[in-house]
């Protein structure tokens, strides 16, 4: 070999060993990065459970590092809405099936593959027994998983619980959960945040819950809280493989459960200690600065005294993701600043994971936003204590509303069924004050007072002033135009300007039940097309030589109240418009003086399936996160997926069955039916000759006794609406026919 080219032989193997070198200094670089770090580029999410406490405790300054983290984070407020009471075990299911579900007395049992249990057996041994399946490589099993499933058969709804875990296994990913909140070492396990991790088999990836986490502390209710150094370490060993993580601190529901076992100011004590952890573990999970990651700080249920103080609301933080520093939290679900459904968080973990939510599925993603009218803690602060305050004073408004009902309907069954035909003018009064009460509801919040007494006052008040200023008109029709025009125009005004009295008002939805928390419910839906019937019957009847052209003005009317109710950004309640559609189609054909037969049955169902087409096409115009519940329902249709239309039909029809069953208004709704029968048996001679002297005002009544009908099949609360829609009908049928029979005597 010749010196050329021994020195090329060289050359190249000092090349090689020189790449050699460079790549291992590079790898020595990046292996060198925190083990926090992660994969470059792949998103995790850690969910820290601090549950029973509130957003005041989570805002208190003495908690500096949860203090840093909001600085960093968007804040909210959580609904805590679940299938039954509010209760950990239903709170944490629905947490990690993304719906509203309850759970079996037996969820909080999970552990550890190889944990022993009390009957000796491990844990997978036990877990196979009950379920039939493999664990396979699960290192966290929930054994009770089936009695959870079964409680939920008679949910119909798409997802189950264990659904999220579900969705990121089939995505590939990973789920971890470390940590637990038992109480008592003879009782059974508490560790229910398995279940917001675990698949709809109760297996879960990673973890750690077994009593290793936690240390012997004689001074802290029940002798042991969480070590949150081994929890850290816990963290740190699953962070690698696992994409979801949630991690239970559990002091806090030690501390909590010994509220009836302690004094006062040692609950507080054990509360702050607990809670004083809980900022030191987040001071450290600040510390790591993991990168790509959404950190979350959520709070299945208040704790128990502000349960039993009426507070429906928990803290929720977000860091990451479109959360924004010092911002609040909402979402399309809700569409109020500072406030998100439950359900949400479950959607928010698996859109940031990149997976795609199932058809169905309730919950929308979280967002932050930064523009908010106070600084972050103020403004959720003053919203969590407006808004509890709000839904307490809804109780005794409505006592005095519905009792009010019950006391006139009575009274008049009375009068109609002995056929006691004096004091017409009280009666009238009386049933004005039926008509006239939506709105003094309705207007009572223009105070801004919460407080119970003074609303109840005001509404009383406001409901003898107007029915006094409105009763002096002597004519009937002229009066229920006068009732109409009030009810219906604040009531629309209203919704179009941002829903202000609606969100507030005792009568409207409750947007800390979670319900609705926009556009306008079942109650003031009824309200709205009884009243629009009533005054526009009163109206055609004023005038029937002008029927050819007030005819059509009310018409557009009917149609500009059906696109109220069915656009997504306004009224958003798609049953109401299919509820206004037949109402005030059958009031309009009834207007013309023709008869019901087949082939205006037949017109009336094109015209129905004619609106639910233009319902459509208004729904499809919106991006998903606006539309309504119809525009969902049209896209799992046209999409094939029938079983979730199935599963819609079961819970309306299940909702009205449960409202006949224990709501007020199915009483209202029995009151009414007893004084129409009184009506048809005890003066049906007067109903005839009232349909001959006021056919639009019977065409009126037509209209809304199939308005009901529609509420009552077209909404989940129907049977509300239909009650406050009879109100229209029912309230001035017996004043006209009590008019009837005072003519006719005299």
């Amino acid at each position: 070999m010749g010196k050329a080219q021994i020195l090329s032989v060289k050359a190249q193997v000092l090349f090689v060993k020189s790449m050699i070198t460079l790549v291992v200094l590079l790898s020595g670089l990046f292996s060198a990065a925190p083990v926090e770090a992660g994969e470059a580029g792949r998103p995790k999410v850690i969910m820290v459970v601090v549950n029973r406490i509130t957003v005041n405790d989570i805002t208190d300054n003495r908690y500096q590092n949860i203090k840093r983290l909001l600085s960093r984070s968007s804040l909210g407020l959580m609904t805590i809405n679940t299938g039954g009471d509010y209760l950990d075990v239903n709170s944490y299911v629905s947490l990690g099936g993304g719906d509203k579900f309850i759970g079996s007395s037996l969820a909080g049992e999970s552990y550890n593959r190889d944990e022993i249990l009390a009957d000796g057996s491990k844990a997978y041994e036990a877990y196979s027994r009950n379920t039939g399946k493999s664990p396979g490589n699960s290192r966290v099993l929930n054994t009770t998983i089936a009695a959870t499933l079964r409680v939920n058969q008679k949910r119909y709804t798409v997802s189950t619980p264990g659904w999220l875990g579900s969705v990121l296994h089939d995505a590939g990913l990973k789920t971890a959960v470390i940590g637990n909140s038992d109480i008592r070492f003879t009782d059974q396990p508490n560790r229910l945040a398995v279940t917001i991790a675990m698949d709809d088999l109760g297996r879960v990836d990673e973890g750690n819950v077994s009593k290793d986490l936690l240390k012997n502390d004689t001074d802290f209710p029940y002798g042991w809280r969480t070590d949150y150094g081994k929890l850290q370490t816990e963290l740190d060993r699953v962070w690698p493989a696992s994409d979801f993580i949630v991690v239970e601190t559990g002091d806090t529901v030690r501390a909590n459960n010994s509220i009836d076992e302690q004094m006062k100011k040692m609950v507080e004590y054990h509360r702050y200690r607990a809670l004083k952890e809980v900022d030191g573990f987040i001071g450290s999970l600040l510390e790591k600065k993991y990168q790509n990651t959404m950190i979350m700080i959520v709070t299945p249920l208040p704790d128990t005294q502000a349960l039993r103080d009426g507070v429906r609301l928990t803290p929720l933080i977000i860091n990451g993701g479109s959360a924004a520093a010092g911002g609040v939290l909402t979402s399309p679900s809700t569409r109020q600043q500072g406030l998100v459904a439950n359900y949400d968080v479950t959607a928010a973990v698996a859109d940031y994971l990149g997976v795609k939510k199932a058809e169905g599925v309730e919950g929308l993603p979280i967002l932050g936003l930064s523009e908010i009218t106070a600084a972050q803690s103020t403004y959720v602060r003053n919203m969590s204590a407006w808004l509890t305050a709000n839904s307490l004073q809804r109780v005794g408004v409505l006592f005095y509303f519905i009792r009010y009902q019950w006391i006139v309907y009575f009274l008049v069954f009375l009068q109609v069924i002995f056929r006691y035909y004096r004091m017409i003018g009280l009666a009238r009064g009386l049933l004005a004050g039926i008509l006239i009460y939506p709105l003094a509801i309705l207007l009572a919040p223009l105070t801004g007072s919460v407080n119970p007494w003074l609303t109840i006052s005001l509404s009383l008040v406001l409901l003898a002033l107007i029915t006094y200023l409105l009763t002096r008109i002597r004519d009937d029709l002229k009066l229920y135009l006068a009732v109409s025009i009030v009810t219906v125009v604040p009531s629309v005004v209203d919704v179009l300007t941002g829903g202000n009295l609606m969100k507030k008002a005792a009568l409207s939805y409750d947007v800390v039940m979670g319900g609705r928390f926009y556009g306008i419910g079942n109650e003031y839906m009824g309200v709205v097309i009884g009243a629009a019937i009533l005054g526009l019957a009163a109206l055609i009847q004023l005038l029937p030589g002008s029927r050819r052209k007030v005819i059509p003005f009310v018409g557009l009317i009917f149609v500009g109240l059906v696109v109220f109710f069915a656009a997504p950004g306004v009224g958003t309640k798609a049953g109401g418009a299919l509820t206004a559609m037949v109402g005030f189609a059958l009031t309009t054909y009834k207007f013309t003086g023709r008869k019901i037969t087949w082939r205006s049955v037949l017109l009336l169902f094109s015209a129905l399936a004619a609106g639910v087409g233009v319902l459509a096409l208004i729904n499809f115009v919106f991006p998903a996160g606006e539309q309504s519940h119809i525009g969902r329902a049209f896209n799992n249709l046209f999409e094939g997926n029938l079983i979730i239309i199935w599963q819609i039909t079961i819970r309306k029809l299940l909702a009205n069955y449960y409202l006949l069953q224990h709501s007020p208004f199915s009483t209202v709704l029995l009151l009414q039916l007893f004084v129409w029968c009184g009506l048809l048996f005890r003066n049906r001679s007067q109903l005839d000759t009232l349909g001959k002297q006021m056919p639009f005002l019977k065409a009126g009544f037509v209209g809304m006794f199939f308005g009901a009908l529609a509420a009552i099949a077209f909404n989940d609360s129907g049977v509300i609406g239909a009650a406050l829609l009879l109100n229209y009908l029912i309230a001035p049928l017996v004043l006209q026919v009590l008019r009837t029979v005072s003519a006719n005597r005299g």
